[in-house]
């Protein structure tokens, strides 16, 4: 074997032990390699692509699935996790292109149709978001997941009944679904059923005490119930993660404000201001 060959061999090797390890900067590092001795080596943009994209490096994963893509254009994996970056990015047009690629070349895979309901969520295709999610109860008949979906797309749309109604049958399904209690949690705060919310979300929060967004309506509702000391302090959770939520500062400035701590209330204040201007 000539050394070009087997060097190639090394490398690619390499690649995939560390990529299966989750080792994925020194996987790009060997794959990088690999591509610069075969510019058409299907695996290696494939792996340094997956490998991009588990490190959330989604531009570099799109360019890099998309070469696989032209090399070879029959697993709709690839399809899958390309509009997972453009959906990251928030390129939700060309996410929906590849998931309705990766279900034409594998039509009962569930994952498919969750992926596209939610791109068409987004893009306001409701009608089709729908029919996806709907497609998914009727692949797998016994999963809250398709309940929680269209829960979701029914708060899009305003139809809060409706919402309720699929996330209870969710929760009939799996009590534990948190994502379906979370929305519920949401759902009351948003028809100002303020103490229905709080103890949804702490149903939530006792099971999972690092989800900030629970913490965060939590918090609003305690606002809205003039509770504002635990409104500071679950804002402040929420803001660990979700730092560029103008609301999150704004309510916890106007709480900081109610019980008079003016130099707090100032600094969020200003904050909110700062990440408005830059929305």
């Amino acid at each position: 074997m000539k050394k070009r060959e087997l060097n190639k061999k090394n490398y690619l090797s390499e690649g995939r032990r560390l990529s299966n390890a989750g080792r994925y900067p020194g996987a790009i590092v060997n794959l990088t390699r690999v591509i610069s001795l075969d510019r058409n080596c299907f695996e290696a943009y494939h792996l340094r692509g997956m490998a991009h994209f588990n490190l959330g490096n989604y531009e570099k994963a799109i360019e890099d699935l998309g070469q696989a893509i032209e090399i070879f254009s029959g697993d709709p994996k690839l399809y899958n996790i390309r509009g997972l970056c453009f959906y990251a990015t928030k390129n939700y047009g060309l996410a929906a292109v590849d998931f309705t690629n990766a279900i034409a070349l594998n039509p009962t895979n569930e994952d498919y149709y969750i992926h596209r309901g939610m791109t068409c969520t987004d893009l306001g295709d409701y009608e089709q978001a729908l029919k996806d999610f709907n497609k998914v109860q009727e692949l797998n008949p016994n999963s809250p997941v398709p309940y929680y979906h269209r829960g979701k797309l029914y708060v899009e749309m305003k139809d809060f009944s409706t919402a309720l109604a699929e996330l209870d049958t969710a929760l009939s399904i799996n009590k534990e679904y948190l994502d379906a209690r979370r929305m519920r949690g949401t759902i009351f705060y948003l028809t100002h059923r303020y103490k229905q919310a709080i103890k949804e979300l702490n149903q939530v929060l006792n099971v999972d005490d690092n989800d900030d967004t629970a913490y965060f309506y939590r918090g609003l509702a305690h606002y809205r119930r003039e509770h504002f000391y635990w409104a500071i302090d679950d804002l402040t959770h929420a803001a660990r993660t979700h730092s560029d939520f103008v609301e999150i500062f704004k309510y916890r400035g106007m709480a900081h404000e109610m019980v008079g701590e003016e130099e707090e209330a100032t600094a969020d204040f200003l904050t909110a201001n700062e990440l408005d201007k830059n929305s």
